[in-house]
């Protein structure tokens, strides 16, 4: 009796265990099923010959309760920099080598309209206080929030880092969902590469939700040609830099003494 009761507890034992992983595994599908959903227009970008940067249109849903805030980053590199100082009280020059490791080429972050603090924090994990703490800069007695700032600076200038408030906007409701839309600039310093959109689902200060996409930027046509010259082929590329060069030079120096030269 002893041991058939003993069999009965482990049997129980091991249909309850699998009614809650069931439950569990329900559960957890529900919530990677949910409404929050991205489609871009296109998923590749083509560099030509005259590109000079481009828009892309982003779409999709979010819970109707929610906010969405997007993200572009990538792909990750290391940048060496020169810190200027004084020299002597008075002299301006380069003091000391800078290296910030793990630095996304590309961020840029797309808001809806409302308070910052809602959509962009270091709690959050988007913006720039967010991206400073995943990234590595040497010498470690180094400012690190000023060397970041800087750098950001530079980027903003280039156009391939920034934070652009108020331009997601929203459909109607509909099923407890509600559809969005922007539209992302990709500019003409973006070079070819993966990159990721990313949407998260924003409620009351935490991110419950998100969803991803690959945009592949990628040369075609002339500059193609010449990038693949460069890689595989480099001696023709060399010999044809070199011609390319005298050939310039001996235009201009026909176009100067046609002139009658410099006056």
């Amino acid at each position: 009796m002893r041991t058939k009761e003993n069999t009965m507890h482990k049997i129980f034992h091991v249909f309850l265990t699998i009614m809650l992983a069931s439950f569990t595994w329900l559960g957890s599908s529900g919530a990677a099923e949910g409404p929050l959903t991205l489609d871009l227009a296109s998923s590749t970008i083509q560099i030509s010959t005259f590109y000079n940067g481009t828009t892309l249109d982003v779409s999709g849903t979010v819970p109707a309760d929610m906010d969405v805030v997007l993200q572009v980053s990538g792909p990750k590199k290391d940048v060496h920099l020169k810190e200027k100082g004084k020299v002597a009280g008075f002299l301006w020059m380069n003091k000391t080598d800078i290296s910030l490791e793990n630095t996304p080429a590309v961020y840029m972050v797309y808001t809806p309209n409302g308070p910052t603090k809602n959509f962009i924090g270091r709690n959050l994990g988007i913006g720039y206080k967010a991206l400073v703490k995943d990234i590595t800069i040497i010498p470690e007695s180094a400012d690190k929030d000023f060397i970041f700032g800087e750098y950001v600076k530079l980027m903003e200038e280039s156009g391939v880092y920034a934070i652009h408030e108020g331009t997601i906007s929203y459909g109607q409701v509909a099923n407890e969902t509600k559809t969005f839309k922007a539209t992302l600039t990709i500019p003409s310093k973006m070079s070819a590469g993966a990159y990721t959109v990313e949407a998260l689902a924003v409620q009351n200060g935490a991110v419950l939700g998100q969803a991803r996409k690959n945009l592949d930027l990628e040369l075609s046509g002339l500059p193609k040609t010449i990038a693949n010259l460069a890689y595989h082929h480099s001696l023709m590329f060399g010999f044809m830099a070199v011609f390319i060069a005298i050939a310039v030079g001996l235009f201009i120096g026909i176009i100067f003494k046609g002139g009658g030269g410099a006056h």
